[in-house]
């Protein structure tokens, strides 16, 4: 019987350790490009997916901070000129717009802390980033409206 017993909860065990692996959720991140990646976060907390925008946007952070610090790195003001003038600036773009929507969403689950270094992280480290909108055709600044959060 005690043996019986140890099988029981040996096989329990096995089931309950393998659980949440069973239910992790797997994202799909497409192409892996940045903007692929910020649409998917901004989908994502269009439609109160909190969660979900913070892993797309963290994989673009992770994925295009380097060359988003560089092009940083090279300017002293925000990028002027032609839309094309704009978006050459990808990766400095979508960073700091993904920063914007994870910190959104941060404070969406209410993990204010969270938020506020992202934000800091924004500030610092990505200010000349800018977002294009397209229901009002021009580009806003995420780090001046990150200021705007808390």
């Amino acid at each position: 019987m005690a043996r019986l017993f140890q099988l029981c909860m040996a096989a329990t065990l096995a089931v309950c350790m393998s659980a949440p692996a069973a239910f992790a959720k797997e994202y799909k991140f497409g192409d892996h490009t940045s903007s692929t990646l910020t649409v998917k976060a901004w989908q994502s907390f269009g439609a109160e997916e909190y969660e979900d925008a913070i892993v797309y946007a963290r994989k673009c952070v992770e994925l295009y901070q380097e060359p988003a610090r560089e092009m940083q790195a090279g300017l002293e003001d925000y990028v002027t000129g032609t839309n094309d003038e704009v978006f050459s600036y990808w990766a400095l773009n979508d960073v700091a717009t993904s920063l914007f929507i994870q910190a959104k969403s941060l404070i969406a689950l209410e993990r204010t802390d969270e938020a506020r270094a992202v934000i800091q992280e924004l500030v610092d480290n990505f200010t000349f980033g800018q977002c294009w909108d397209p229901s009002g055709g021009w580009f806003w600044r995420p780090a001046e409206a990150a200021g705007e959060l808390l």
